[in-house]
C-alpha cells in the first residue's frame, strides 16, 4: 500500500494536502512509464578505463572521514558516484578522474547532509564548504562538520595545474550551487510548489551540474577565456545540457522520493500540479519538453561548429570549444546510463529497467 502526499481535486478547485502529514491517495501500486528520451542522441555511452582505480582510490578517501553510519554508507556506495564520473568523463586521465570522483562524493554527501536539515543549518553547512573551496590551503577549524574538509581536500587536489580562468569559474560557480541548495531548504520546508519556469531556474543551479562542467575542462585540457565560456551560446548549450539533466534524473528518481514522501521539489510533481494532470500525463510533458531541448542543443551545435552567431577565436580556441560541446553531450549519453546502471533509484534492477522502461511504485 502507498500513501502519497500532494494535490487533490475538488468540485470546484484544486485543493493541496499539507504534508503535515495529511496524505491524500492510498493505491496498492502505481506504474509509469519511462520515455526514450535520447533515442536520437548522437553519442554513444563510454567509460572511462580509470572507472575501478578512481573509484576504489576515491571511495577510501571518503570513508576515511567517516561520514555516515556503516549502513548508511553501505547504501552511499551502492549509488556508486564514482560511475558517474567514469560515464560523464571518459577521457579525464587517471588523476583527474579520481578528482570527479572526489567531487561526485563531495557533493553527493553535502546532499544527504542538507536534505535532514532545516535552512539555517544548512546554510551554515553550505558556507563551511564555500570557506573551504574558497581557502583549500587552510584546514578546517576543529569541530566544524566534516564536509568542510571533504570539499578542501577535494579542491586542493583537482585544483593543481589548473588554469586561473578555469579556476575561477569553479568557484563562482559552486558559491551559486551553495545559494541553491539553502534556497531549496527553504522551499521545502515550506512545502511550496512553484511553477515550472520557477523550478528550472532553481534547479539549474542546486542540480551541481555547472561545478561539474568546469571539471569536464579540467579533464580535456582546455583554457577557456571568460568570454568564450560567457558567450551566448555556449551559455545556452550549458543550460539545455543542464535541463536534460534535471528532467531524466526527476523521471528516474520520482519512485524514490514518492516512497520517501519527498517529492514535493520535483519535475514530475511540479508539471502535474500546474498542468492537472496524473503521472502518465506529467511524464509525457516532461517528454515532450525533453524532446524540444534535444532539437535545440543540436541546433545551437551546428551554428557553433558553422560559425553562425558564433565568432572565430582562432584554431586552438575554436578547436577547444569543439572538445567541450562533445563533452556535454557525452555527460547527458553518461548521466542517462548512470541512472539505470547505479543502484540509487532503481536498486538492483536499474538495468532490466532500462530496457522495459517500466517503473512501479510499490
Amino acid at each position: 500500500m502507498l500513501l502519497v502526499r500532494g494535490w487533490f481535486k475538488t468540485k470546484t478547485s484544486w485543493q493541496w494536502n499539507s504534508p503535515k502529514p495529511l496524505l491524500f491517495c492510498v493505491m496498492d501500486k502505481q506504474v509509469y512509464h519511462l520515455p526514450h528520451t535520447l533515442r536520437n542522441w548522437p553519442w554513444d555511452r563510454l567509460i572511462s578505463p580509470y572507472y575501478r582505480q578512481s573509484q576504489a582510490k576515491s571511495v577510501t578517501w571518503l570513508e576515511s572521514f567517516y561520514p555516515f553510519s556503516p549502513q548508511v554508507q553501505h547504501v552511499f556506495n551502492k549509488c556508486d558516484f564514482s560511475l558517474l564520473a567514469a560515464l560523464t568523463f571518459p577521457k579525464a586521465s587517471l588523476y583527474d578522474l579520481r578528482s570527479c570522483c572526489d567531487l561526485m562524493h563531495t557533493t553527493f554527501t553535502l546532499d544527504e547532509y542538507t536534505d535532514a536539515l532545516g535552512p539555517s543549518d544548512v546554510k551554515a553547512l553550505c558556507d563551511a564548504t564555500m570557506e573551504a573551496i574558497e581557502n583549500p590551503d587552510n584546514p578546517r577549524p576543529q569541530g566544524e562538520n566534516i564536509i568542510g574538509e571533504i570539499a578542501r581536500q577535494f579542491w586542493r587536489r583537482a585544483s593543481v595545474d589548473v588554469p586561473r580562468p578555469c579556476q575561477e569559474r569553479f568557484v563562482n560557480t559552486w558559491r551559486t550551487y551553495l545559494d541553491s541548495v539553502v534556497e531549496q531548504a527553504e522551499r521545502r520546508s515550506d512545502s511550496y510548489i512553484c511553477t515550472m519556469n520557477e523550478y528550472l531556474a532553481a534547479r539549474r543551479n542546486n542540480i551541481g551540474s555547472d561545478p561539474a562542467f568546469v571539471l569536464l575542462e579540467i579533464t580535456l585540457g582546455l583554457d577557456l577565456p571568460h568570454e568564450v565560456v560567457k558567450h551566448p551560446l555556449i551559455v545556452a548549450l550549458n543550460r539545455d545540457t543542464t535541463d536534460m539533466i534535471i528532467l531524466a534524473n526527476d523521471m528516474c528518481s520520482y519512485k524514490k522520493e514518492v516512497l520517501a514522501n519527498d517529492a514535493d521539489y520535483n519535475a514530475v510533481t511540479v508539471v502535474m500540479v500546474n498542468e492537472h494532470t496524473d503521472i502518465a500525463g506529467g511524464i509525457q510533458w516532461i517528454s515532450d519538453y525533453h524532446d524540444e531541448i534535444v532539437e535545440h542543443f543540436l541546433r545551437v551545435r551546428e551554428d557553433v561548429i558553422n560559425k553562425n552567431g558564433f565568432p572565430s577565436w582562432g584554431t586552438d580556441i575554436d578547436g577547444q570549444v569543439a572538445k567541450y560541446i562533445d563533452g556535454l553531450g557525452q555527460w547527458i549519453r553518461g548521466h542517462d546510463e548512470w541512472n539505470f546502471g547505479s543502484g540509487r533509484y532503481f536498486g538492483d534492477r536499474g538495468l532490466e529497467i532500462q530496457k522495459t522502461r517500466t517503473v512501479v511504485i510499490t
